[in-house]
C-alpha cells in the first residue's frame, strides 16, 4: 500500500476516534452519540471512513486540501441541539426546536453564491415532526411511517436564508471542482424534499464530495415501540420495517466540520459570515 494511502487512513482512523470521544457538537449540549438503551433505543452517526477522493487536490506534505487561488467551498449549518440521548428527549427537543438548515456558498474570483435546498414548509400537508404526533395522537399503529413520506414543496434556496448559522466552514478547491459543483446544483431537481434522503444535508455533503471530500452527516436511529411525551405514552411503531430510521442531519455534519475545523482540514470562519453585511 503507498505511503500516502497509509496516511490517509491514519488520519480517518484519528477522525472517527476524535468523534465518538468528543459525542456532541462542541459547544452544544446535545447529545449525538448513544449506546443501545434497554427499550431498544441508540444512536449512531455513520462514519464515513474514507475521508478524500482519489481526485481530491490534497497538499503532498500534510494531506490538507488545497486549491486554485480565489476558489472556496463554504458549508454553513444551522444546528437545533436535537438532544440524541434517548427517543423521549429528542422528540421534545424537535418538538421545541424543529428547524435546522444547512446550506453552501461557492466562491470564485469573480463572484461569491450562496444556496441550498429548502422544503417541509407544512402547507399542504404536515411538516414531518407535526405529522408524525397527529398520528401518534390519532391511534395510527406506526406514526413514525410519516417521516418516509416525500414532499412536494421542495424549492432551491437562491441567496441567504432567513436565518443565521451556528457554524461556517470553508475549503479551498480547485477551478475545476467549481465546476462541477456549478453543474451539479444548476441540473438538480428541487421540487421534491425528504427527510431520509434528498434534503438540505443530503445536497451539502453531494457538493462536498464533488470537491474531493466525504463529509459525515447521517445518523441512524433505533427506535423503541413506544416513547413518552409530555407526559402521555405514545405508539412510535408496530411494523419493524420503521424500527431502523437513517437520515442526514444538520447536528452530524455540525459536528463534522467543527471536528475538521480543528484537524486543520478547512477552517472556521464563522465570524467573517456573521459580520457580512445582508
Amino acid at each position: 500500500m503507498k505511503k500516502t494511502s497509509l496516511k490517509r487512513r491514519y488520519r480517518s482512523f484519528l477522525l472517527v476516534v476524535m468523534t465518538l470521544l468528543g459525542g456532541g457538537v462542541s459547544g452544544c449540549t446535545s447529545q449525538i452519540v448513544t449506546p443501545m438503551q434497554s427499550d431498544g433505543w441508540s444512536a449512531q452517526p455513520l462514519i464515513n471512513m474514507n475521508r478524500f477522493s482519489s481526485d481530491a487536490n490534497l497538499d503532498s506534505a500534510t494531506g490538507i486540501p488545497v486549491g486554485d487561488e480565489g476558489y472556496y467551498l463554504y458549508i454553513l449549518s444551522d444546528a437545533a441541539n436535537w438532544d440524541f440521548s434517548s427517543s423521549s428527549s429528542l422528540v421534545f427537543s424537535i418538538w421545541r426546536h424543529p428547524w435546522a438548515h444547512s446550506w453552501i456558498i461557492l466562491e470564485s474570483p469573480k463572484d461569491r453564491l450562496e444556496f441550498g435546498h429548502t422544503g417541509d414548509f407544512g402547507l399542504a400537508t404536515a411538516r414531518y415532526h407535526e405529522g408524525v404526533i397527529q398520528r401518534g395522537r390519532a391511534g395510527d399503529p406506526n406514526p413514525i411511517a410519516y417521516l418516509w413520506e416525500t414532499m412536494a414543496d421542495g424549492e432551491f434556496q437562491n441567496g441567504r436564508p432567513n436565518r443565521p448559522p451556528s457554524f461556517v466552514w470553508r475549503m479551498p478547491i480547485s477551478q475545476r471542482h467549481h465546476q462541477l459543483i456549478q453543474e451539479y446544483v444548476a441540473d438538480r431537481k428541487y421540487d421534491t424534499f425528504g427527510l431520509r434522503n434528498n434534503n438540505c444535508t443530503d445536497m451539502v455533503a453531494k457538493t462536498a464530495s464533488l470537491a474531493g471530500i466525504f463529509l459525515t452527516h447521517r445518523i441512524r436511529l433505533t427506535l423503541p415501540p413506544e416513547t413518552k411525551f409530555l407526559g402521555q405514552t405514545l405508539r412510535v411503531w408496530t411494523d419493524p420495517q420503521y424500527r431502523i430510521l437513517e437520515f442526514s442531519t444538520p447536528e452530524i455534519l455540525e459536528m463534522e466540520l467543527r471536528q475538521l475545523a480543528r484537524m486543520g482540514i478547512g477552517s472556521d470562519v464563522t465570524e467573517w459570515y456573521l459580520a457580512l453585511k445582508r
